[in-house]
């Protein structure tokens, strides 16, 4: 029996059912498609009309007929959802049907903002999640019984005898070893490079900066390894990281794209054109910013229609060379706080410093692990960086060009044995604590 289904009977759910048919509908035509997204939009929005308290309301107030969802375009009448709309009306957002929902389960999400969110999903949802995720190791190439190397940030906390069983058990089924990216000793890198040796590694999952720092060291000991494919989320997967994965691990880099409240939304494919959204599970729109309004057509426990999440994003004009014809995310933009605020009132994003470290060379003269900008004041920032100590020419060519972008501003350049990762574990390389403080 296929691992799948094994973890489907322990824990409940229909991954195997939703992998088996997204392997189907991922060849949908765009008619194919839009029709099987209305016939879930229709049955979330009977669900939501008899049973939802918040969307009852909305729906009485503004007339709209839930009986009367012949497109996608039915959403428009409903108004934007933020994170702060639902903490200030939680109890409306839960279902009056919530015993008959199969599997709800709770669970806290914070993001960037540090705002957190005890969102509701049902075991319906994470089947459909986790068969999206299961056909994405498909495109990856990556088969049942191939061994799996994880490289994340590990819980601060020590997790009592029943989250470490559970954790055991999960990697067993899944063929998994995990490694703590937060513990970088000499002794972590020897067991890693041992595991590599090995030969059995087929995947390694991460968050593209602590792989492109632990890379870096594999490099400087001369090691090459061949593995099937490097999987990448929740941070900025850059030409310099693919670039050096293909030279350690000789294999490409997949990145994917997802939040906290949703779950899966879009991956990257054997083209490596873009993300294919995972249309059968979520209804995207884009703003006059580019930011993203995202419908989930699973979560009956908690729904969300229209979610702003603060994420941008670009759309590809074009299908994908895979032959899918998924709509796919050309480029995740970042997050409005990803933004640094210039003195001529524009907006710099954190893409351009990391260009600016490559372009000019200094990332690799330097042999820079990490750098963090952190905006204080709008005349004022921190350069915080790993790495061999800066020359003087070095901080006044960064210091000249960023200034050109952002005015006459104060640069701090600060050299540190190590740059903290966020309270979620993930590596930001930009900080602007004005967003973040009246965000």
């Amino acid at each position: 029996m296929e691992t799948i289904k094994i973890i489907d009977l322990l824990t409940g759910k229909t991954t195997y059912k939703y992998y088996t048919k997204y392997k189907e509908t991922q060849w949908f035509n765009r008619d194919e498609m839009i029709k099987y997204q209305i016939s879930k939009l229709r049955k979330l929005i009977h669900h939501c009309y008899v049973n939802v308290p918040y969307y009852t309301n909305i729906m009485k107030e503004r007339n709209i007929n839930p009986k009367a969802v012949e497109s996608m375009n039915y959403l428009e009448q409903f108004p934007i959802l933020t994170k702060e709309i639902i903490k200030e009306n939680y109890e409306l957002f839960i279902p009056i049907n919530s015993n008959n929902i199969k599997g709800i389960k709770t669970s806290p999400t914070g993001g960037t903002t540090g705002s957190i969110l005890n969102k509701l999903n049902d075991a319906n949802t994470r089947s459909s999640i986790w068969g999206s995720y299961r056909r994405f190791y498909d495109w990856m190439g990556i088969t049942p019984g191939d061994m799996i190397l994880t490289y994340w940030g590990g819980h601060i906390r020590k997790p009592n005898y029943r989250e470490h069983f559970k954790t055991i058990l999960s990697n067993k089924l899944r063929n998994t070893i995990s490694f703590n990216a937060y513990d970088t000793c000499p002794n972590t890198i020897d067991l890693i490079i041992k595991c590599l040796k090995s030969g059995k590694i087929k995947l390694i999952q991460s968050y593209p900066q602590a792989l492109y720092t632990l890379a870096l060291k594999l490099r400087e000991r001369g090691n090459s390894f061949k593995i099937k494919a490097i999987m990448t989320t929740s941070e900025p997967l850059m030409p310099q990281h693919r670039e050096l994965f293909r030279e350690v691990f000789n294999c490409e880099a997949y990145d994917q794209y997802g939040c906290g409240e949703i779950g899966g939304i879009a991956y990257e494919c054997e083209a490596h054109n873009g993300l294919h959204i995972t249309e059968e599970r979520v209804y995207l729109e884009i703003n006059k910013n580019n930011e993203l309004l995202i419908t989930d057509l699973d979560n009956f426990a908690m729904p969300f229609i229209r979610y702003y999440n603060g994420d941008q994003a670009e759309f590809a004009s074009e299908d994908c060379l895979c032959g899918r014809k998924s709509k796919v995310m050309k480029r995740i933009l970042g997050r409005t706080c990803d933004y640094l605020l210039c003195r001529n009132g524009q907006s710099l994003h954190w893409a351009y410093f990391w260009h600016l470290m490559f372009d000019t060379e200094i990332a690799l003269k330097r042999n820079f692990k990490k750098f963090q900008i952190v905006q204080k004041s709008e005349d004022f920032l921190l350069f915080r960086y790993v790495g061999d100590k800066l020359t003087k020419l070095d901080e006044g060519i960064l210091l000249r060009m960023i200034r050109e972008k952002m005015g006459d501003i104060k640069i701090d350049f600060i050299k540190e044995d190590d740059i903290e990762c966020s309270i979620s574990g993930k590596y930001r390389p930009v900080i602007n604590e004005l967003i973040i403080n009246n965000y």
